[in-house]
């Protein structure tokens, strides 16, 4: 009798041992990344308050960025916090123009965004001095943080049978 309990004691641990190990490497136990459309309905364009928009969001590893706009009128730059400070697109880390841009936000800190004219080449560098789209507002800084894990997700485990009468 004791051996059987022991048994059966064993495999239950065991058993829920697994279903541990498997949610925290599964990755169960945190939240899925979020998809943000940049600037809701607005899009991204001169007419959306962006600073706005981010307050009532939070930005964690594994979201997505889907910047939404006119690839005629507008682009995307990727630039460092001065460059989005001052509206410099001179030299951007990155420029999408495709007006469907996911940007995916693999690290924490900060990501900052300018908008800009999406000229030809030739016109593009007459018009680096002049007030743009960033001057007109269309710029964003997103905060990301790493993700805390989901802890309401875990369930607790069922109670192990009591010991046989001795």
């Amino acid at each position: 009798m004791m051996l059987r309990n022991t048994i059966l004691f064993f495999l239950v641990a065991m058993a829920f041992l697994g279903t541990c190990s498997c949610a925290s490497t599964s990755g169960a136990l945190y939240r899925a990344g979020v998809v943000h459309k940049v600037g809701d309905a607005k899009g991204w364009s001169i007419f959306a308050d962006y600073n706005e928009w981010t307050s009532k969001k939070h930005f964690y590893v594994g979201d997505s960025l889907i910047f939404i706009y006119n690839k005629m009128i507008h682009n995307l730059m990727q630039v460092t916090r001065e460059d989005y400070q001052s509206c410099n697109s001179t030299s951007p880390i990155e420029v999408h123009a495709t007006g469907s841009d996911a940007i995916s936000l693999t690290k924490p800190g900060d990501y900052y965004f300018i908008g800009g004219r999406n000229f030809e080449p030739e016109w593009y560098a007459m018009t680096l001095k002049e007030p743009g789209h960033c001057h007109a507002g269309q710029k964003l800084h997103v905060k990301v943080t790493l993700p805390l894990p989901n802890h309401h997700l875990v369930t607790s485990p069922s109670s192990a049978p009591a010991p046989a009468p001795k």
